[in-house]
């Protein structure tokens, strides 16, 4: 298991290069090919499976109704949001044009807000991770309502990320291949080192120096 994850560490960089391409591949792609659309229903699945992770677990460890029948209600709504982002995705080549910013924003919204109602009230637990995303999403929800959003914006925004995560991987895995190639010449190097040393002499041993000393003496 050690030589596996060691294997791993030592070529991460080729795993890096793989997520660099892909990410470029997805960035061309976004830019070149119409998928506005299409990013309507692929947010309209994040939404949902997001949704449906919270309702069992929710449901069964929230103890105050009212705190779990407004997070019900919120999850049914994110369903139904979800499920007409895929229904018009699949149906329409228009998409939802503006209202899609209009219930990604509201979906953000509601949530920030209802979570930190659920902390002040006290029936909730926090932590700095769900903090600042909250206060993130109702940051942006604002955002979004003001100044309104559609797929189109959220291409961009996806090359743009496509295009950080491209130049970050293929910055990380230039530095690991370049580590992985400094490793090998020096392995090279003690291995060269190592049969010089264990190369039996050619039938003498060459004079010490006190040896020499001697020989100077007698001369």
């Amino acid at each position: 298991m050690s030589k596996l994850s060691t294997t791993v560490h030592v070529y991460s960089w080729v795993i890096k290069a793989v997520g660099a391409a892909l990410l470029l591949a997805l960035a061309l792609t976004l830019y070149f090919v119409e998928v506005a659309v299409l990013i309507e229903a692929f947010v309209g699945v994040i939404i949902i499976i997001y949704a449906l992770i919270r309702l069992v677990p929710y449901v069964r460890s929230q103890k105050n109704d009212l705190i779990k029948t407004l997070n019900i209600v919120e999850i049914t709504l994110n369903i139904l949001v979800g499920a007409l982002f895929i229904t018009v995705a699949l149906t329409s080549e228009d998409g939802l044009g503006e209202m899609f910013g209009y219930l990604v924003g509201g979906v953000l919204l509601v949530r920030g807000m209802i979570h930190f109602y659920g902390l002040s009230s006290g029936h909730e637990e926090g932590d700095h991770v769900t903090y600042f995303f909250h206060i993130a999403a109702i940051v942006l929800a604002t955002l979004i309502l003001y100044r309104g959003f559609n797929s189109e914006d959220l291409v961009i925004l996806f090359i743009v990320l496509a295009l950080m995560g491209t130049a970050y991987l293929g910055y990380d895995s230039f530095n690991g291949y370049n580590m992985y190639r400094k490793r090998k010449t020096m392995t090279k190097s003690d291995e060269t080192s190592k049969e010089d040393q264990d190369r039996p002499s050619k039938g003498y041993d060459a004079p010490s120096d006190e040896e020499r000393d001697q020989d100077r003496i007698v001369s």
